[in-house]
């Protein structure tokens, strides 16, 4: 990692509370739709556009390049609060925002100037990583130069979250003979070092492509049970036309983007564990009838007491722990040159180390919330299963339980957290 282009990250002065006050009646009208959409299975374009337009794809620019500059802690209360409204839309933005920070802490001051610009102006990022026949440390798609010397990008990408709301695209690749040797003369260059993948010559590389390239298809086929609404389908590139200087060598330096990258994960739990208390006390208080206990009004049966109890006590845990775990990605961002590592391994193991717990917690409360009046709960008018389901997807992102003997290993031994996961993605 470039530490100055970390340690001049500083944030702006906005506070949560003018955030909240600028983006809460965007994710109030978000809210709104959320039952009809899930019932039509329609995807949120016109609620990532209202996002988009109120700045929400910038919040961690800096002020004088055109964003809001708020804390990671900041961001994850947004996103807590979004994910409240509609955990898809927090997710379907996931990868802009690991893209974001990446760009921030990249070493290559025309490469981050580039990209900035771009943020600035509205673009917003889509990712696709994840494939069924090669690995992260073996990529099958491939970005070459076709017989007039055009960059071309060819594969196929599965779980490719928010790219079909995107300008843009982060496709992982393997590079071709000389793709990397004359880069364009115009557009971000980066000359860093690269990591050969296992087996082969091919070194892995970043590449950018627009969306709407020809050869570019992204389809809305995600057949998850949960998290429907993400656009987190599949994506074709064939002979997809890459622009100059828009693919770059992976970094293996340390950054802080894997927490973050967990972080969007753990806010749209603690979101959707808000949403549960909400919408279960809502239902509560419009039952007419208490058939167990028919002389207690339903808003004061015992069980119910119990049951929004326990969800209250656990919503009122869940927001502190996934804030104070972005708080440790805020210091290791404020963190001396010479403290950048320490403190970006700290943030790793903070935020690796309650995220199982943090999903034990949602995955709890959301199956108690049908608790509160039997079968009547399970409605399909009221879509509380949605919660649970939700839930469950995100919970199976990215297993926990490895990132938990990661923190682990903080623990014990000092191994930085993204040391161990770099381990497992390139030589497991």
């Amino acid at each position: 990692m470039s530490t100055a282009a970390l340690t001049e990250n500083r944030t702006g002065d906005w506070t949560g509370e003018e955030a909240l006050a600028h983006f809460q009646p965007v994710f109030d009208r978000i809210r709104a739709g959320a039952l009809e959409r899930e019932a039509r299975q329609q995807l949120p374009h016109e609620q990532i556009g209202w996002l988009r337009e109120a700045g929400f794809g910038r919040l961690r620019l800096p002020v004088d390049d055109g964003g809001y500059g708020v804390s990671v802690q900041t961001l994850a209360l947004l996103l807590i609060r979004l994910g409240s409204a509609d955990s898809n839309l927090v997710q379907a933005l996931r990868g802009h925002i690991g893209f974001t920070e990446s760009v921030l802490a990249h070493p290559d001051d025309a490469y981050r100037k580039f990209w900035i610009a771009e943020l600035a102006a509205g673009a917003l990022v889509g990712n696709a990583e994840s494939e069924r026949t090669g690995s992260f440390a073996e990529q099958a798609t491939t970005v070459s130069r076709d017989g007039n010397g055009r960059l071309v990008l060819n594969g196929t990408k599965y779980y490719s979250t928010g790219s079909i709301f995107a300008d843009w695209i982060l496709v992982s690749a393997a590079a071709g003979p000389g793709v990397l040797e004359k880069p364009g003369a115009s557009g971000p260059e980066h000359g860093g070092r690269c990591r050969q993948s296992a087996g082969t010559a091919a070194p892995l590389v970043t590449v950018m492509v627009r969306t709407g390239a020809p050869g570019v298809q992204v389809r809305n086929d995600w057949d998850g049970f949960g998290q429907r609404l993400t656009g987190s389908g599949t994506t074709v590139f064939n002979d997809a036309e890459v622009e100059a200087g828009s693919v770059v060598e992976r970094s293996q330096e340390p950054t802080a983007v894997h927490a973050v990258y967990q972080l969007v994960h753990l806010a749209a739990l603690a979101g959707i564990a808000t949403a549960a208390l909400r919408e279960s006390a809502d239902f509560v208080r419009s039952r007419q009838r208490n058939l167990f206990n028919p002389q207690v009004p339903p808003a004061e049966d015992p069980v119910a007491l119990q049951v929004i109890g326990e969800v209250f006590g656990t919503v009122r845990m869940l927001e502190p722990a996934v804030l104070a775990a972005a708080q440790s990605v805020d210091e290791a961002y404020a963190a001396a040159p010479g403290e950048v590592r320490d403190t970006l391994a700290r943030a790793d193991a903070c935020v690796f180390g309650v995220q199982p717990t943090v999903i034990k917690l949602v995955l709890e409360a959301v199956s108690r919330i049908f608790e509160v009046g039997g079968a009547s709960a399970t409605s399909t008018s009221r879509q509380l299963d949605r919660l649970w389901r939700n839930a469950r997807t995100i919970a199976s992102h990215n297993p926990a339980t490895y990132r938990q003997q990661f923190a682990g290993g903080y623990v014990l031994n000092g191994t930085p957290p993204g040391d161990a996961l770099l381990r497992l993605l390139t030589d497991g």
